[in-house]
């Protein structure tokens, strides 16, 4: 008996993911931080990784591997997206210069959802998992 629950289980469970499968094609990650001094645009698709340094610069492209697309999925997927316009920032000291002032956009099916400013190394602790990915993703070009 527990094994048929177990197995019931399992199927009902592997059913509502595939339902809740999202189109790899239809988003992208965009993160960037500014300050006086420093400046960086990340965005990120499934094909693609581009990560500009300095204002006005042409970015730095590389393929998207998939692993590193399949990091970010994992990374989105407790995130409710609608809902990032609403975080809140647990930090302030953008506001006096003491920390870059960061924001995520995620673009998905021609919709974008952008977070408010928060302290670029402190995101709210609903992304925070997906923006060290970000950040680790663009670390790794070169």
């Amino acid at each position: 008996m527990k094994f048929l629950f177990i197995f019931l289980s399992l199927v009902f469970t592997d059913n509502r993911c595939s339902e809740s499968k999202i189109n790899q094609e239809a988003i992208s990650f965009e993160y960037s931080t500014q300050s006086r001094r420093n400046y960086k645009n990340v965005k990120i698709n499934k094909k693609s990784i581009a990560v500009t340094d300095k204002r006005d610069m042409p970015p730095l492209t590389k393929t998207c591997s998939e692993e590193h697309w399949n990091n970010l999925l994992k990374a989105i997927k407790p995130v409710d997206v609608e809902n990032i316009p609403n975080l809140k920032a647990p930090s302030q000291k953008r506001l006096f210069d003491g920390a870059a002032i960061a924001r995520l956009k995620i673009i998905y099916n021609g919709t974008t959802y952008e977070t408010e400013p928060f302290d670029h190394g402190n995101p709210p602790k609903d992304i925070e998992a997906l923006v060290k990915e970000i950040l680790s993703v663009s670390e790794n070009i070169e």
